[in-house]
């Protein structure tokens, strides 16, 4: 017990997770195999949790991302069903391109035999609404979207890119990855307990731009489609009406006078049983099954909500009519309808490229603020810039593979070298700073798993600078640099 104490202190996880999930899976009838499975993931997770939270960063704790999997596990996976090769199930899902499918209402997952697959599947299941503020009502839906695939993405890649020796990115099993690249993005950017932040307004608009334009090219989503283009539409003309004040205050004038006699309407119903009863059985008649009002008294409820409604859209227009207020919303009205008109029915490469610019701008802006008191959040910058260079773009490219991209790059890493080396964060090897970039640099493309791990071995021989980057003893690559003379450390630990 006293064991237990002193390593809960020093935060080191003692708990049998393995164990816990045992007793999880007596309660449950899945399948031998389906048992096996789950503890196989398990096994996976914790082997590969600690190099995953190192290159990553910002990651839940294992504690918290091992409680998630076994809650969903327990509370909601209800039935699992493997499927085998070349069976009729295994034949529908390759048909649809899918290696999993699921049934959240019932609890139900159907996927192929394979740790990566069932966890993704898990954290499918788990998918809710996220809550936030937006700037519009119909960017909720896209971009619910798209932070729930990029969690899944970024979650399942503690099995799918580690194995507990090394880190290999597996582009082919990534869901989605143009909206993998927007959602670490975010995580980068703003931390992982705070995903969308109001801190970067040009960014935060280019991200809820592109979930619209993804989520409009999906067929699946025809009818928010159509919704969507009715708003564009309806904004246009509420706009041209602000543009022609007579017409704008004949329009508020009606709009009053139907507002007012909705409310008149409510309050007669309100007032009689017998049309309050027609009234719910009216629309009960309209309503699909599962949006039936259940009661007289719920009615009331909504009847109440729909007068207060309309005593605030009066309200909001004997507002508009004023001027100060009138001029607020014609340039938000203004703003809104230059949004709509940005959002185009695909995504390019610029689309890309304009993310990870703004993405580095605002973290050279970040970086510029470190000083002594917060130097640990620069270490936290090397690991996290080195990770962002790895995020797939396309199938065969990574963000650092795009050559716009150079010159910010450029900047930002000999800015994070001359932070990193002013507040004794790395050696200073040399003082050279042109050759300290060039030597530099490469570490924000090792794919040593701990940077911290790293040892530099230079030989200067014919004019020619051999620089050897080692893991701890291990090589992991070189470099040959062509230079006149030299003076610079024959070896070196590169974190002080």
């Amino acid at each position: 017990m006293e064991k237990n104490r002193i390593l809960s202190k020093l935060n080191i996880d003692i708990r049998d997770y393995n164990n816990e999930l045992e007793k999880i899976l007596e309660n449950k009838l899945f399948s031998y195999d389906v048992k096996n499975l789950l503890l196989s993931m398990l096994y996976k997770i914790e082997n590969a949790y600690k190099d995953y939270e190192t290159v990553k960063v910002e990651v839940p704790s294992k504690k918290e991302f091992i409680e998630n999997i076994l809650r969903i596990i327990k509370e909601k996976a209800l039935k699992i069903f493997l499927v085998k090769s070349e069976t009729l199930e295994a034949e529908e899902l390759e048909k649809n391109r899918l290696a999993y499918k699921i049934d959240r209402e019932n609890g139900e997952i159907t996927c192929f035999q394979n740790e990566l697959v069932i966890l993704t599947a898990l954290l499918k299941l788990d998918e809710t609404e996220i809550q936030w503020k937006v700037p519009y009502d119909y960017v909720k839906e896209p971009l619910n979207a798209l932070i729930n695939q990029g969690k899944i993405d970024a979650m399942a890649e503690v099995i799918r890119d580690f194995n507990g020796w090394s880190w290999d990115i597996v582009t082919k099993e990534i869901g989605d990855i143009q909206g993998n690249l927007i959602y670490q993005s975010l995580i980068l950017l703003n931390g992982k307990n705070r995903i969308i932040g109001i801190n970067y307004k040009k960014f935060y608009n280019l991200v809820i731009r592109m979930a619209i334009e993804r989520f409009i090219v999906n067929e699946e989503n025809e009818e928010y489609t159509k919704n969507f283009e009715k708003i564009k539409k309806l904004k246009k003309e509420r706009l041209e009406l602000f543009n022609n004040k007579e017409e704008f205050l004949n329009q508020i004038t009606k709009e009053k006078k139907d507002y007012t006699k909705q409310i008149e309407k409510i309050d007669k119903i309100l007032n009689n049983n017998e049309l309050l009863k027609n009234e719910y059985y009216e629309r009960n008649k309209r309503l699909p099954n599962k949006e039936k009002i259940f009661s007289i008294n719920y009615l009331i409820r909504i009847l109440d909500k729909e007068r207060l409604e309309c005593l605030e859209k009066i309200e909001e227009c004997n507002k508009l009519i004023l001027p100060r207020e009138f001029v607020e919303q014609k340039a938000k009205l203004e703003e809104e309808t230059k949004f709509i008109d940005s959002i185009l029915a695909n995504i390019d490469r610029k689309d890309i490229v304009e993310i990870c610019e703004d993405f580095l701008e605002n973290v050279k802006n970040i970086v510029n603020e470190i000083n002594e008191e917060s130097k640990n959040e620069l270490i936290n910058w090397i690991y996290k810039i080195r990770y962002y260079r790895y995020v797939p773009i396309s199938n065969n490219e990574n963000v650092k593979d795009i050559q716009e991209l150079n010159n910010l790059f450029e900047k930002l890493t000999k800015l994070i070298i001359k932070k990193a080396q002013e507040l004794k964060i790395w050696d200073t090897f040399s003082e050279d700073k042109d050759l300290t970039y060039q030597i530099l640099k490469e570490v924000f493309d090792s794919k040593i798993v701990n940077l911290q791990n790293i040892n530099i071995q230079c030989r200067y021989e014919d004019k020619t600078l051999y620089v050897e980057y080692y893991d701890d003893t291990v090589i992991e690559s070189s470099l040959k640099i062509h230079i006149d003379s030299v003076k610079i450390k024959k070896k070196f630990k590169l974190f002080v």
